[in-house]
């Protein structure tokens, strides 16, 4: 089949920003947005006003774009120069009304790492419009190139766990035993990989037994080794974040730490923050303390747990203090 070629040239036009948001850590939980900036595009010359907008997420800080003028749908592409940039780099958008155009998200590290001596955080913007000309040539003609096939790996990874072919290990959970790939286990996990490695009982025989975790929760750990993928996760979160914590599975424990802070209650924060201190959930620990710091009137075992825990009492009395 023969196709009809177009050709497309792409006219652009550059803008450079400048935002400082002062004294970013008071305001990080805080939707901000800056004064407006203006400029043409390069075909119509028609003026455009846009700003920028900080709105807070998870772990992150996301950067959008938005224009309040009525009628205008300009394609454009917008960078943060000062930041790295996100996996597949800056995507082009469409900069109008109703929506705002999804900029970047400034991973709360990174930001800490930026900021400057006085707490404040500048964000340098280059904002590309972007314009295409199209010339027809009908006297060019293509066939079309096939379409990439989807990604299978996930799919023959969770085949090869359920098919149990070419394992070389037995992992004894209670009284459930489970075959596995010794290769994968030690590329997912530098636990598993240290056992491996060194000259161990459980290297040597092929053979592994846990005794401090249920088989049903290893069951999901196996599954999210080898998919990245968990079920029963709102059911299990605790016992799959503590074995996270245990075989240093950074994803499954994010995962979980998300779970659990978005059910959390004034009657389950307590709990919910002793466990995040045991096993090392900084995130989930974090803010538990800051939803206790708004809260405490409503936690009712709130004298009991301040007797036992005044280190913790301490980091959340902290964060009371900084919202004055």
């Amino acid at each position: 089949m023969e196709e009809t070629l177009c050709r497309t040239i792409v006219k652009t036009k550059d803008y450079y920003n400048t935002w400082i948001i002062e004294d970013f850590r008071r305001v990080k939980n805080e939707k901000i947005q800056s004064s407006e900036f203006s400029g043409t595009t390069d075909i119509s010359g028609k003026r455009l006003t846009w700003s920028y907008e900080y709105a807070p997420a998870y772990e992150s800080g996301n950067i959008y774009l938005l224009s309040k003028e009525q009628g205008i749908k300009q394609n454009c592409q917008t960078i943060i120069e000062n930041f790295p940039k996100p996996m597949g780099g800056a995507k082009p958008g469409l900069l109008g009304q109703p929506n705002n155009l999804f900029v970047w998200a400034l991973h709360f590290c990174d930001i800490a790492k930026s900021l400057s001596s006085d707490g404040s955080l500048m964000l340098r913007f280059k904002v590309t419009f972007l314009t295409p000309v199209s010339t027809h040539c009908p006297a060019m003609k293509h066939t079309p190139l096939p379409e990439l096939p989807l990604s299978s790996l996930a799919d023959n990874f969770a085949k090869m766990l359920v098919t149990k072919q070419f394992t070389d290990l037995t992992i004894t959970v209670g009284q459930q035993s489970f075959r596995a790939h010794k290769a994968i286990l030690v590329a997912r996990s530098t636990v598993f990989a240290a056992m491996f490695q060194h000259d161990m009982q459980e290297s040597q025989r092929n053979e592994l037994t846990i005794v401090d975790v249920e088989p049903k929760v290893f069951e999901e750990v196996l599954r999210f080794i080898y998919t990245d993928k968990v079920q029963g996760l709102p059911q299990m979160a605790h016992e799959l974040l503590a074995a996270a914590d245990k075989y240093d599975l950074a994803r499954l424990k994010v995962m979980c730490e998300i779970q659990l802070f978005e059910g959390i209650t004034a009657a389950t924060a307590t709990k919910t923050l002793l466990f995040a201190d045991l096993h090392r959930a900084k995130e989930l620990k974090a803010r538990t303390i800051e939803f206790l710091a708004r809260n405490l009137k409503a936690v009712s075992n709130w004298v009991e747990f301040r007797r036992e825990n005044p280190d913790l009492v301490a980091e959340i009395m902290k964060k009371v203090a900084s919202f004055n």
